[in-house]
């Protein structure tokens, strides 16, 4: 079965890995209990908000995000995670994650990059 969406910047059609990236940045900067009838839709990632950026913080942050995308995506299954910390723009962190994605037409090895920003 292959997965059909629109992208949400440019409303042309997306598939495969562009939509399960589309989605995963979805859920993950989405609020818990912030979409009217999908009140558990989201990931407290987005709670994680001006929080340091330090060893707690950041199990925190990849607790969050297993949760969330074992719960909402389940063509991916998440294999690692990874952050970087951007020198230039203080608070904002790159959530790497890696796995293996049911992208429709075959299972693929795939990595994800979504920005997680105050």
């Amino acid at each position: 079965m292959s997965y059909l969406g629109m992208n949400a910047a440019t409303g042309l059609r997306i598939t495969g890995r562009e939509h399960l990236a589309q989605s995963i940045t979805k859920i993950l900067q989405t609020p818990l209990a912030t979409r009217v009838r999908r009140r558990t839709f989201g990931a407290k990632t987005a709670d994680m908000i001006d929080t340091p950026a330090n060893g707690a913080a950041i199990l925190q942050l990849y607790s969050a995000a297993a949760t969330a995308l074992m719960l909402w995506e389940p063509r991916l299954r998440v294999r690692s995670m990874s952050v970087e910390v951007e020198a230039d723009r203080p608070g904002r962190i790159v959530l790497n994650i890696h796995g293996e994605a049911d992208t429709g037409d075959r299972i693929e090895n795939v990595s994800v990059a979504t920005t997680l920003s105050a």
